[in-house]
């Protein structure tokens, strides 16, 4: 991971972000993934993933998934730094690990982590 800040995942979400849609730093874990590095944008209704290119600069494709379409959610908190989310997603196992805390993005992380408890996993 080279420097992250919040500036710069605002900067790469903005044109693709909805009102009350949380944001999280992620690593892809599936076959499916067009990169090691993802921006997660997830309200109540869609999860939208920007994979993002080797230097976390520029966002190099983007998939939207309907929340009514994904089955099987997993998560798993971990008692280590890192929390792991995964689903079913027409045919398509996705899975993402999501550090729970880094530094330069203030509390971003733990407020997806807590918005993907309370909303999604959790109904």
């Amino acid at each position: 991971m080279f420097f992250i800040n919040k500036k710069l995942i605002n900067k790469l979400a903005a044109p693709y972000q909805e009102p009350s849609m949380q944001v999280c730093y992620a690593t892809p874990q599936h076959f499916s993934a067009y990169s090691s590095k993802a921006v997660l944008l997830l309200n109540e209704e869609k999860l939208i993933v920007l994979f993002l290119n080797f230097f976390s600069s520029k966002v190099i494709h983007k998939v939207e998934l309907s929340m009514a379409d994904m089955q099987e959610h997993r998560y798993n908190k971990g008692l280590s730094l890192a929390s792991t989310w995964s689903f079913q997603s027409n045919g398509q196992t996705w899975r993402f690990q999501m550090l729970k805390k880094i530094i330069p993005l203030g509390k971003m992380q733990q407020e997806f982590l807590d918005f993907l408890n309370e909303h999604i996993i959790n109904t």
